[in-house]
């Protein structure tokens, strides 16, 4: 004797499989939508980057007055058509410090593609002609060459420097000679590069008390740190000419 199977329907099993498919349908269209959003996004990434609103709008340059705005322009790496939002402004301002006479440098950039440069000159300490092309020293150490009449001016009031010859040489005198305390630059009037056969690198300072000072370029920085220039000056005041030779001072009296 057979059995018929009988099959029960369950109104459960129906609303599963609908709420099943029902779901699956629901993730088909969120991923067609995150799709969706994504290409939208790309292109309107690709649209801006594109177009000219991606770009540097303007550059300006503050505080500058012997450093032309045209160098400072052309030794960036950043111009009108460099993309906005990929300027990075503390890659810019080591850029800038590291151009001459820039002592300090601050770059900031606005909402709507304006870049701002503002600059601290290095003050100019000393000058000095080479030929017919006049140099000019700063705080830093830096030497640069100017044609500009009135910087050209202005440095009457810096000491001078002159019987040099090679500029490598006179870069090598200048980062020496910012290091020398300040009462000995304030005091001096003029320094001629005065070699003499024993002493190659020998320079001779003239002071605006009429003293001279004989130094060697390599150790002019710790003989005059060790050396109370006001102190000697006055307790030697017949003695005009101090020559600094090693740990030894000699001096000659005022003729």
């Amino acid at each position: 004797m057979s059995h018929q199977q009988e099959y029960y329907y369950n109104e459960h099993d129906e609303s599963q499989v609908k709420k099943i498919l029902k779901t699956k349908k629901k993730k088909k269209l969120k991923r067609r939508m995150k799709i969706l959003l994504f290409l939208i996004v790309f292109v309107c990434i690709g649209y801006y980057f594109l177009s000219d609103y991606s770009k540097v709008k303007s550059i300006s340059v503050t505080g500058n007055e012997e450093v032309s705005e045209t160098e400072i322009l052309e030794n960036i790496s950043v111009n009108k058509s460099s993309f906005y939002l990929l300027v990075n402004t503390d890659h810019l301002e080591t850029e800038v410090k590291a151009l001459p006479m820039v002592k300090k440098a601050k770059v900031s950039k606005d909402l709507l593609g304006n870049i701002k440069i503002e600059i601290e000159e290095a003050e100019k300490v000393a000058y000095c002609n080479i030929g017919k092309t006049t140099y000019v020293i700063d705080e830093l150490g830096d030497v640069v060459e100017t044609t500009d009449e009135n910087v050209i001016a202005s440095l009457q009031a810096t000491p001078r420097m002159t019987g040099f010859k090679d500029l490598k040489f006179l870069e090598k005198f200048a980062k020496e000679y910012v290091r020398l305390p300040e009462l000995i630059k304030s005091q001096t009037s003029d320094i001629v590069y005065s070699p003499v056969t024993a002493d190659e690198t020998r320079m001779k300072f003239l002071m605006d008390d009429g003293k001279i000072l004989y130094l060697r370029v390599e150790d002019m920085v710790e003989q005059l740190s060790k050396f109370d220039y006001e102190a000697n000056k006055t307790a030697y005041s017949d003695q005009c000419v101090f020559k600094f030779e090693g740990k030894n001072v000699y001096m000659e009296k005022c003729k």
